[in-house]
């Protein structure tokens, strides 16, 4: 829920690069967790970490980017 709400606000506010990011990594989670099904079945789990993986590198980026807005809208001096 965390991450539909935060997607929810960058479109709201417009940062394509945080609506892309954000998305890329829900559905990487919404995959990964259908994944789980697949797994509990005793099939390759593989697909499964590599979703969760793609989703934290889309997160993690996510962070790095807005770090770099946010530090880009810095008035030097205060």
């Amino acid at each position: 829920m965390a991450g539909v709400s935060v997607l929810v606000r960058a479109i709201v506010a417009r940062h394509r690069l945080a609506i892309a990011f954000l998305a890329v990594g829900l559905a990487a989670i919404a995959a990964a967790f259908s994944g789980a099904t697949l797994v509990s079945n005793g099939q390759d789990g593989a697909s499964m970490a590599i979703l969760t993986g793609v989703a934290l590198v889309c997160y993690l980026a996510n962070l790095l980017a807005a770090g770099l807005i946010a530090a880009t809208r810095e008035t030097p001096g205060t």
